[in-house]
């Protein structure tokens, strides 16, 4: 896989409370989760690419990680919802 689909850039909307993540799925059953730094899955979804959209009302801390499962293609990225720009 092209290395630029690996790739996520991430940013948080704190108006809306939002966060937005670029990542455009090779495959139409790409899937997202957000996991607490304990590794628990606090959030799960679709990917809609090429940006996703999702709710973070209810995250009550800071530090998360996103992983987006692609086929047979997993990323990982960590992010602080303070520090996301």
């Amino acid at each position: 896989m092209d290395q630029d689909k690996l790739h996520i850039r991430l940013r948080v909307d704190q108006l809306e409370r939002l966060l937005m993540f670029d990542y455009e799925p090779g495959t139409q059953d790409a899937l997202f989760d957000i996991c607490d730094q304990h590794g628990h899955i606090v959030k799960t979804g679709e990917v809609s690419g090429p940006v996703t959209r999702v709710r973070i009302t209810d995250l009550a801390g800071e530090e998360y990680y996103l992983m987006v499962l692609d086929g047979d293609t997993s990323t990982v990225k960590p992010f602080q919802l303070r520090r996301v720009a």
